[in-house]
């Protein structure tokens, strides 16, 4: 995990080692040299992802080593709204100062609202910084009531022409991401769903500069970008997948050094959990409820997050869980004074899945499983169509897999968890 503080004006990052290579030191702390917050927050995201990147080839670095890296990568890294600061001082001798704030004096105002009345949690806190650097790093800071139509369409287009993994990619090392989506070049771009979430994040930062009296108008209201169906994007697992994503002994080599690799597919496929939800479970989350083994999926711990209200849940284990001794190993964790249930699970940008991610996108290349519709989420998917296909009853499939349902009679009157219900359901899955 890394944070940034600010000692004397000067901000450093604060970067959380990996314990199992780094057991007797676990912090390493880098001055950022910048004064400013969101120049901060673009560096310190750019050293955290380059550091993460060079651990995964060389794990074996020494701390010495990893810190005369990081200032080099320090010194090479553009710095952040270079490009806004000719529009200060034309602003300062030629504008007349009715333009009133800029955006980036109002987003550190909104952030810091933000915290104060505890409105995000940690992980949310980090996407909206994320969120922000990227309008700053776009389109540079301007006064509040610049930002128009124009500039939202400018935006929208830009965003995505973002390349996915922008920190962690070699060929864009020492390139500004504005540098980088102008070079005309051939990359893999973020989706229209990490564009449109961005947006959104940006359109709520809009709404409260309305709300103040900032602005007289919000230009992002509305803009997204056009996206095919959910069904479209994510395709289910197929027999044969399924028998070559859960072999044991497969799995067994693969969790020779990580355990969550041998646990986290027979999760996803036995409870259609999302892949975040089973990342962040605590030791404590694996209970017993009118005497069946179950799993809690919440976020009542630091470090916890939910997509929705709707995803708190209770959900029975599958016997094929209890079998493979997933009681066991929480057992074992929980008595080497862990509180996760994959301790190994580091946050990166607020999200433990991200290991994870990569890791089963490499898992099911080598199997052959090259569909990119094909991800981890498909377990949830497969999950959902063979209860379907049961006959279970689809209010039930909501309840179990997070999804609101708006019915009155199961939606508001509903409270009570179905334990045994569920239990009967996922029988159904083999």
């Amino acid at each position: 995990m890394a944070y940034i503080v600010r000692r004397q004006s000067i901000y450093y990052l604060n970067l959380r080692l990996p314990k199992h290579l780094f057991p007797s030191r676990h912090t390493l702390r880098i001055s950022l040299r910048v004064r400013e917050r969101q120049a901060a927050l673009y560096l310190a995201s750019s050293l955290a992802q380059q550091v993460l990147c060079h651990l995964t080839e060389h794990p074996l670095t020494a701390p010495e080593t990893l810190r005369a890296l990081c200032t080099q990568w320090r010194d090479s890294t553009p710095k952040p709204f270079t490009m806004a600061a000719p529009r200060r001082a034309t602003a300062a001798t030629g504008k007349p100062q009715s333009d009133g704030p800029t955006l980036a004096t109002l987003s550190k105002l909104y952030i810091e609202e933000g915290k104060r009345g505890g409105t995000w949690r940690q992980a949310s806190t980090e996407e909206v910084e994320r969120a922000l650097a990227d309008l700053f790093e776009l389109l540079g800071d301007m006064p509040a009531k610049a930002f128009d139509a124009q500039q939202a369409r400018l935006l929208k287009e830009r965003l995505s022409l973002c390349p996915q993994y922008f920190g962690l990619r070699p060929e864009f090392k020492g390139k500004t991401l504005k540098q980088v989506i102008e070079s005309g070049s051939t990359y893999k771009t973020i989706t229209a769903v990490t564009v449109n979430n961005r947006l959104r994040k940006l359109t709520a930062f809009l709404n409260w500069c309305k709300a103040n009296g900032y602005v007289a108008d919000n230009p992002l209201t509305g803009m997204k970008v056009m996206t095919g169906s959910a069904k479209e994007a994510r395709l289910s697992f197929e027999r044969h997948d399924l028998a070559a994503l859960l072999n044991l002994e497969g799995l067994r080599q693969e969790s020779r050094k990580h355990p969550w690799r041998y646990w986290l597919p027979f999760l996803g496929r036995f409870t259609g959990a999302r892949l975040e939800e089973l990342c962040q479970l605590r030791v404590d989350d694996v209970i017993e409820q009118q005497g069946i083994p179950c799993i809690r999926i919440d976020d009542s711990h630091e470090g916890q997050s939910l997509k929705n209200a709707s995803s708190r849940r209770v959900l029975p284990l599958h016997h094929a869980l209890i079998e493979h001794g997933l009681l066991q190993h929480a057992e074992s964790v929980k008595t080497s004074g862990a509180d996760r249930l994959f301790p190994e699970l580091e946050a990166v940008r607020g999200k433990r899945g991200h290991a994870a991610s990569k890791w089963f996108g490499r898992y099911k290349t080598k199997l052959d499983i090259t569909d990119p519709r094909k991800t981890f989420h498909s377990f949830r998917h497969t999950f959902i169509d063979d209860l379907r296909d049961a006959g279970v009853q689809d209010s039930l499939i909501k309840r179990m897999v997070g999804h609101e349902d708006s019915s009155v009679t199961f939606g508001v009157y509903g409270s009570r968890t179905p334990i045994k219900a569920m239990v009967e359901a996922i029988k159904h899955i083999k």
